[in-house]
């Protein structure tokens, strides 16, 4: 039961990122079949997403238009500028919305899907698919997609300035924005502009990281298992707690659901005697160094600047050190080393609260429960159990 608790938040946060996915509207404006501009904001979602839909909303209604319905649209801070063409793919005649990359004496688009990448040169309304599949790994070496090269050799055979350049050419927009705009350099002889439009932020990673560092306390428990295996006595302390975390988000699929890596230092040290276990007057001293690790995800609401949030994932807690041991008065007056049980694997949930400070970073609490597996029969004492409670005030950069 235990278990199945601790999945629902996790299974409530994917559901809540999906459903909040659909939000991210920015500064922008759609361009008519007639040339008109229209003013609005723009979903702004991955590139496979805005290649086959513009979501626009407007002071009278939000309305969602696909290629052909307008000529194009751009996103007015972000500088993606994307316009309907008709291309053909896999010997299939397909119409997207492809993004501007250059405009010019050639024009150059490019095309993102989850499975291939495609660059799409413009002249005289014909246009040349450029194209790379991705890296697969055979007989433990990676195998590259390079006919992409022997393709831009081919087209460009008559402009030795773009074809000697191959080898250090990789397949990423700056280059082929560097290779449109040679190509201009050579035919363009009219003394003007040939260079139009130019994407200024090309090949930008979609994939964000947030830094944090916090400090706090710890609540611990450990439970000490009699050898009869019948009954436990629990130690309770409290110490500092230092750690960080690092956040992976996409902010053009969601702003608020985010994958969280975590790593937590601690110290456990206990001290005390305790009457009639183990069969008699028995004292414990139990010290070690304590690391936990978190993998999970996490979602904020976003409430302007005040962002409540919600995590949760699986836990990793390795108790480092030797130098805890327990003497029964009835065995002997000697102590000896008793082995702490490590590692506990377990689930962990968090909830807390962000601040968005002036200088877009902000400050966060955040109260955590961990909890793990009951036994681990493969380790000395696998009945023992470990339990932490957390407080935590942190900074995000």
């Amino acid at each position: 039961m235990k278990k199945k608790l601790f999945l629902c938040p996790f299974i409530s946060l994917v559901l809540l990122a999906s459903l909040n996915a659909q939000n991210n509207y920015k500064k922008g404006y759609v361009i008519t079949n007639d040339n008109d501009t229209i003013f609005g904001l723009i979903d702004f979602r991955t590139d496979a997403i805005n290649a086959t839909r513009c979501t626009f909303k407007s002071e009278q209604a939000e309305k969602t238009y696909y290629p052909g319905d307008i000529a194009g649209y751009r996103f007015s801070d972000e500088g993606k500028y994307y316009v309907t063409r008709d291309v053909t793919i896999d010997s299939v005649p397909q119409k997207f919305f492809l993004e501007y990359l250059v405009e010019g004496v050639m024009n150059l688009y490019y095309y993102d899907t989850t499975a291939k990448k495609y660059f799409f040169f413009e002249k005289d309304g014909k246009m040349i698919e450029i194209s790379k599949a991705p890296d697969v790994e055979r007989d433990r070496r990676i195998i590259q997609d390079n006919k992409y090269k022997n393709l831009i050799s081919y087209y460009f055979n008559d402009y030795p300035s773009i074809v000697n350049n191959l080898n250090k050419m990789d397949f990423s927009q700056k280059t082929f924005i560097e290779i449109a705009k040679t190509y201009h350099d050579k035919v363009c002889t009219t003394g003007e502009e040939c260079v139009i439009f130019e994407n200024k932020h090309p090949d930008e990673n979609s994939i964000k990281t947030a830094f944090s560092v916090y400090a706090g306390v710890q609540l611990q428990t450990y439970s000490l298992n009699s050898y009869s295996g019948n009954s436990y006595c629990t130690l309770k302390g409290t110490q500092p707690v230092i750690g960080g975390k690092m956040n992976l988000y996409n902010p053009r699929w969601s702003k608020s659901f985010s994958l969280q890596l975590d790593m937590s230092f601690s110290r456990f040290s206990f001290s005390q005697a305790l009457p009639y276990f183990l069969e008699g007057e028995s004292e414990f001293k139990l010290k070690a160094i304590i690391i936990t690790g978190k993998l999970g995800a996490e979602y904020k609401f976003s409430l302007n600047k005040i962002q409540p949030m919600i995590g949760a994932g699986i836990s990793y807690t390795h108790l480092l050190g030797d130098d805890s041991k327990f003497m029964v008065s009835e065995w002997s007056n000697s102590w000896q080393k008793y082995e702490l049980r490590s590692p506990f694997v377990g689930c962990y949930l968090n909830i807390g609260a962000s601040y968005i400070l002036k200088n877009k970073h902000s400050i966060f609490v955040l109260a955590s429960m961990e909890q793990y597996l009951k036994e681990d029969t493969s380790k000395e004492n696998y009945n023992d159990r470990f339990k932490s409670y957390n407080i935590v005030l942190g900074y995000t950069f």
